[in-house]
């Protein structure tokens, strides 16, 4: 018996020694680049446009302005989209958004986003930020409050920027927002050896099982390499490192797909999400207007048309959300003109 327990311990140690010698302890750093700059927005967007020209973006899967007005509006709406998706995930809610509030709308590409397979693996976490970030800054040009709407990975950049910028960030829409993985087994890339292992076992890429003549594929990569995902987990450890959540100000609506516990988000975890809303609440001064929504009728997408989701709750919720948060109000049809596209 002794022989047993010297042979376990032992195993034990060497297991415990392997683990930790291995682990990827670098998070990785951001420091926003503040010598690229522009004369305004609509410089920042020809820029953005044109390097979406290059890189070959996919039709639609551009960076786009939806100029209601040349002057500012009394909100302008920013969009940032999640991991491999591109604006189709978000434009169903929030054109509609856009109209109602007759609001300048700006949805941003994230860099590695639109192209191919490639850049999405090869591109790290700090451009997504970045270029967050100029979208962020160069807006506000666009309306006199800003309104920053985030999905799934783009949640999170939603957050870190709303903590680091309270100044240009009015009201924050946060759809499934990921702070973690719902399948912890993700967390194996934290391992210098976990890419190589997944790749070994499961092959290089994940191929999706949906249809690629369905209209979504054209909107999102639903064939992705298994190494892509250490991008979304560095950008979950550096944020985490951060730790910007009790320090978001502005009016949060965080809405998360839950009815069960078979039937929920399945891709971010639903008890993070729950748990960074503590976060938020748990500052020195939480907005009296932060709201937490549960969507039963749902999916991890909530706010495209190529998922079935309970939109009319969803858009009801947003538009008296920001209403309170903003004090904007239904545009007058009167003056409601086509937007620029």
């Amino acid at each position: 018996m002794r022989i047993i327990i010297k042979w376990v311990i032992a195993i034990t140690l060497i297991l415990s020694s392997f683990l930790v010698s291995t682990y990827n302890w670098s998070t990785g750093e951001y420091n926003y680049d503040s010598s690229r700059k522009f004369e305004n927005f609509d410089a920042f967007y020809q820029n953005e446009l044109s390097i979406s020209t290059k890189e070959n973006v996919k039709p639609n899967n551009e960076e786009l302005l939806v100029r209601v007005s040349e002057e500012k509006t009394p909100i302008v709406i920013v969009y940032i989209h999640g991991f491999g998706a591109s604006r189709g995930e978000g434009e169903e809610v929030t054109n509609k958004l856009s109209e109602y509030f007759g609001a300048n709308t700006y949805y941003l590409r994230l860099p590695g986003h639109g192209t191919n397979p490639e850049d999405h693996l090869n591109t790290g976490f700090q451009n997504y930020l970045q270029d967050a970030e100029d979208s962020l800054i160069y807006a506000r040009e666009l309306g006199e409050k800003t309104v920053l709407i985030g999905t799934s990975m783009g949640g999170n950049i939603a957050s870190y920027l709303a903590a680091k910028h309270p100044d240009l960030v009015d009201a924050l829409v946060l759809a499934s927002p990921f702070y973690d993985f719902d399948d912890p087994s993700a967390h194996i890339f934290r391992f210098h050896w976990g890419n190589s292992f997944i790749n070994a076992i499961k092959g290089e890429m994940r191929i999706s099982k949906t249809d690629p003549k369905d209209e979504s594929s054209k909107y999102w990569y639903f064939d992705q390499y298994y190494g892509a995902i250490k991008n979304i987990l560095d950008l979950k450890r550096f944020v985490d490192k951060t730790n910007p959540y009790p320090n978001i100000v502005a009016p949060t609506l965080l809405m998360y797909y839950y009815k069960s516990e078979r039937e929920h988000d399945f891709v971010a975890s639903v008890p993070a999400m729950l748990k960074v809303y503590d976060l938020i609440q748990s500052g020195s001064n939480p907005n009296p207007k932060n709201k937490l929504l549960k969507i039963e009728n749902g999916s991890h997408v909530l706010l495209s048309k190529y998922v079935k989701t309970d939109k009319e709750l969803i858009e009801k919720e947003i538009i008296q959300f920001v209403k309170d948060s903003t004090g904007a109000e239904e545009a007058p049809k009167s003056k409601s003109k086509k937007p620029k596209r």
